[in-house]
């Protein structure tokens, strides 16, 4: 990850917004953007009550999940060109399997970083959904690119910002599966060659973005079958969101 200017990926609206590689000096800022949007309405946020108020700790638990995520260099933020503000984000992890006897990502960070009940239910779901599909078995193959965290700050919603830095995290993604645009990744992850992107769709407006970006459904699971403090997910969850897809885009 650059310090700074990260690399320009391109621009939207008549050049109003640029797509940039986060950088160290933004990195702040577009942890923000979960803050104010992703953490408040996302679909599992809301299931297991990291939404609340009261419910700081979880919130800056999920955020340090993220700002260790950015450090792998694949990670974009949509930035205001006007402001130079971060007004969208992708979180993007590059996954690969681990070596024998060790733990993935999320199951590592769980157990090392996560106190909080709510960050617990929280990744225990991720883990159970991601489990459910082997897709390094599937797909023979030992490294992809997971878009983990997509969000956008509110009063810039539905200007395709969200669906903009998908197509370009894809085309990031592609770029590393040939080996090029290495300078920004992290050294240790620089032989890694993804040979996909893979998300999590929690919402009917991110499963809108993965048909529009041909993603391929793995994998759907209802929110009635999840339950936390008493509630089932689908209590709390928003009935326009039913349930989650796993999903893959391969090259």
């Amino acid at each position: 990850m650059r310090k700074e200017n990260g690399r320009l990926w391109g621009k939207l609206h008549d050049g109003k917004f640029e797509v940039r590689s986060v950088t160290q000096s933004d990195l702040d800022e577009a942890l923000d953007v979960l803050n104010s949007s992703f953490f408040l309405n996302e679909s599992i946020c809301i299931a297991c009550e990291v939404n609340l108020p009261d419910n700081n700790e979880p919130r800056l638990e999920l955020r340090e999940l993220c700002r260790i995520t950015a450090q792998d260099g694949v990670s974009l933020v949509v930035k205001e060109v006007e402001t130079g503000r971060v007004v969208s984000v992708a979180f993007n992890k590059m996954q690969f399997k681990p070596s024998s006897g060790e733990d993935h990502f999320f199951l590592k960070f769980r157990k090392e970083r996560v106190k909080t009940p709510q960050a617990m239910k929280l990744l225990d779901f991720v883990i159970e959904v991601d489990e459910a599909i082997d897709v390094f078995s599937m797909y023979k193959m030992d490294c992809f690119c997971e878009l983990m965290y997509l969000a956008t700050l509110p009063n810039h919603e539905r200007l395709g910002l969200g669906r903009s830095l998908t197509q370009f995290t894809i085309q990031l993604t592609k770029e590393l599966s040939l080996g090029k645009g290495l300078d920004d990744i992290d050294e240790k992850l620089r032989y890694r060659r993804p040979e996909a992107v893979t998300a999590l769709w929690t919402s009917s407006f991110s499963q809108k973005v993965g048909k529009a970006t041909d993603f391929k459904v793995l994998n759907s699971v209802s929110y009635s079958q999840f339950e936390y403090n008493g509630k089932r997910f689908d209590e709390r969850i928003s009935p326009l969101h039913k349930f989650c897809e796993h999903v893959i885009y391969k090259f």
